[in-house]
């Protein structure tokens, strides 16, 4: 799981990074298109208003959404700021290619998915109403390691 964790985290960073990149080049671009207008309120309005868009869309999206859940859980994962726990899966939903959300006594955890190399396969190994045992990420809720349990009772 751990190499799971690790190239999606640098894919994420690298990803965040080019895209990071091309947002400077597009605030560079309105400066340097709106060096020509005469009206100094105008051209500060534009170009403040505009690149403010950009840079709050990149930092929200790339930054906040995409890349600090996986750097936290890689965080979690490197200092060991882990917790066990056995429950019993609620439900299974998948979110794009490489991230399923685990629903385990009403409390959603994340697991990091890859259909190269799985470390469970969801829905086969592991399927709804199954009792898990997780270790996971005291504040990510990622899962770091997940397998089937033998215990019926609820350990909370």
């Amino acid at each position: 799981m751990y190499e799971l964790i690790k190239s999606s985290f640098w894919t994420y960073a690298a990803v965040a990074a080019f895209s990071g990149l091309w947002v400077l080049l597009a605030v560079y671009g309105i400066f340097k298109n709106t060096k020509n207008i005469k009206n100094i309120k105008m051209k500060t309005i534009l170009r403040f208003s505009i690149s403010s868009v950009f840079i709050c869309f990149w930092t929200w999206f790339f930054v906040c959404v995409n890349l600090y859940p996986i750097s936290l859980a890689y965080y979690e994962y490197n200092h060991d700021f882990a917790e066990e726990k056995i429950g019993v899966i609620d439900g299974i939903e998948q979110d794009g290619k490489d991230r399923i959300y685990l629903n385990i006594n009403n409390v959603e955890y994340t697991m990091v998915d890859s259909s190269v190399i799985p470390a469970v396969i969801i829905g086969r190994d592991i399927g709804e109403g199954d009792t898990v045992k997780i270790k996971y990420g005291v504040r990510s809720k990622y899962i770091f390691d997940i397998c089937k349990s033998n215990n019926t009772g609820d350990n909370t």
